[in-house]
């Protein structure tokens, strides 16, 4: 095989583990709840009597979060969703989707519905409602 060759099988196998990783994340999204963009998320929060659940480390919390979530960081997530109730909607986000699904996971594992998990689409960067400065 000559250079052209072995760098093309590099491209591509770059290509499809980068894809790969992407589509295991918005499919494990979707099988924990639904995922909403930004601007959907945010009219949801504004319409429902909502949880919102801040899943980011608490120095992230501090320095600005949405309006009316609280915060339940992903690493501590068993210990404190004691007061989460399985019969209002839950809102996700973090700044990545990792976290996200992990906690959707545990949720649905512990009998939430998953149509009563959503997740924001995108992280908290790309946000567009009312958030703390």
């Amino acid at each position: 095989m000559n250079l052209v060759g072995t760098v093309l099988i590099v491209i591509i196998v770059w290509i499809l583990i980068a894809f790969g990783g992407w589509l295991w994340v918005i499919l494990s999204a979707k099988m924990t709840g639904t995922l909403l963009k930004p601007e959907a998320f945010a009219n949801k929060i504004a319409n429902e009597n909502a949880q919102i659940i801040d899943v980011r480390e608490s120095a992230a919390y501090k320095r600005s979060h949405i309006m009316g979530a609280r915060n339940i960081p992903a690493m501590n997530f068993s210990q404190g969703k004691s007061g989460l109730r399985q019969d209002r909607d839950i809102f996700l986000y973090d700044e990545r989707l990792r976290d996200v699904i992990r906690v959707s996971k545990t949720l649905k594992k512990q009998g939430y519905q998953k149509e009563r998990i959503y997740i924001l689409r995108g992280g908290f960067a790309q946000y567009t409602g009312k958030k703390t400065k």
